[in-house]
């Protein structure tokens, strides 16, 4: 009796070829990111360039595992100071994360993008609190309120993510940054076990890890 053929369909192989995992992706836009590390930002304070920024991070909060189990509309709260180079970084990747939540998932969740205008304590915590953020990009320049953002809310730990490579040593747990003109992510695995997030080791091979 003949054996069943183990080919498989010609379209099956062509979707496997073109298929594409995140991890890859990831890849491919810092690689990408080097291409164009000088962005129209102050050359000075040179960064990723925005939109590749947003990207990569997007990508990475999927590999959080609490944040990937859990259902419904992700909330990102990017915090920047009322003025200054502060607040136009964050009015800036507000604007590039809502377009690209307006086109993909996250961790196959939709989210939504809100922009919060740091004043003090009190103020960030009780908004953070309000609109359920999961999510927090601290603006760069602002490192001053990493320490007040709660870790928690309820049982969701927050993950706190940064566009300066240097704030992961002050309490984000995921950045994009630079290493003289290469891109490359970071990620604080010490403080991201201590409250409780956890990052697929797949990530952890591609990230930088800092204590």
């Amino acid at each position: 009796m003949p054996r069943p053929s183990r080919i498989r369909p010609r379209s099956y192989r062509a979707r496997q070829r073109n298929m594409v995992s995140p991890i890859s992706t990831i890849r491919m836009l810092m690689a990408a990111a080097l291409l164009t590390t000088v962005s129209t930002e102050s050359r000075s304070a040179a960064s990723v360039p925005y939109e590749l920024r947003g990207a990569i991070l997007l990508r990475s909060i999927g590999y959080e595992s609490g944040f990937a189990s859990r259902a419904g509309t992700a909330v990102l709260a990017i915090v920047g100071a009322e003025s200054g180079a502060s607040a136009e970084d964050a009015s800036a990747m507000a604007a590039v994360l809502s377009r690209l939540a307006a086109k993909t998932t996250v961790a196959k969740r939709p989210a939504s993008v809100l922009r919060v205008t740091y004043s003090g304590r009190a103020q960030l915590q009780e908004a953070l609190r309000a609109a359920g953020a999961e999510v927090v990009y601290v603006a760069r320049g602002l490192a001053a309120a990493i320490p007040d953002i709660p870790s928690r809310e309820g049982a969701v730990v927050r993950i706190v993510v940064c566009g300066d490579g240097d704030d992961t040593k002050r309490g984000c747990a995921v950045a994009v940054g630079l290493s003289g003109a290469k891109p490359e992510l970071l990620l604080n695995v010490k403080h991201a076990n201590a409250i409780g997030l956890r990052f697929d080791p797949q990530l952890l091979r591609l990230a930088r890890i800092v204590e």
